[in-house]
């Protein structure tokens, strides 16, 4: 994966807002997920197709972050969400 791949959210999961966090429920793996304030933010942006790159940005614009530091974090956050099978990357 890099900041050029596409990636999307499944559809498979069931995701709940509480407070600053979001707790998630795939139904098909019958776990629990919990992700924090930033990482829920993330996922909420990926509810339509985007580059890695373009989440990115869009993250800069929330958060208060280099964008070196947030390239790092989410290139090392989204495999473990594909992994689980919470996204799909696409190309």
């Amino acid at each position: 994966m890099n900041l050029k791949s596409k990636i999307i959210r499944t559809g498979d999961v069931v995701a709940s807002p509480i407070d600053d966090e979001m707790v998630m429920f795939d139904a098909d793996a019958g776990k629990y997920y919990g992700l924090n304030r930033v990482a829920a933010s993330a996922w909420n942006l990926l509810e339509e197709e985007k580059t890695v790159e373009e989440l990115c940005k869009e993250l800069l614009d929330i958060y208060e972050i280099s964008e070196e530091q947030c390239q790092e974090e989410v290139l090392n956050f989204l495999p473990d969400l594909k992994e689980k099978g919470l996204i799909k990357v696409l190309g």
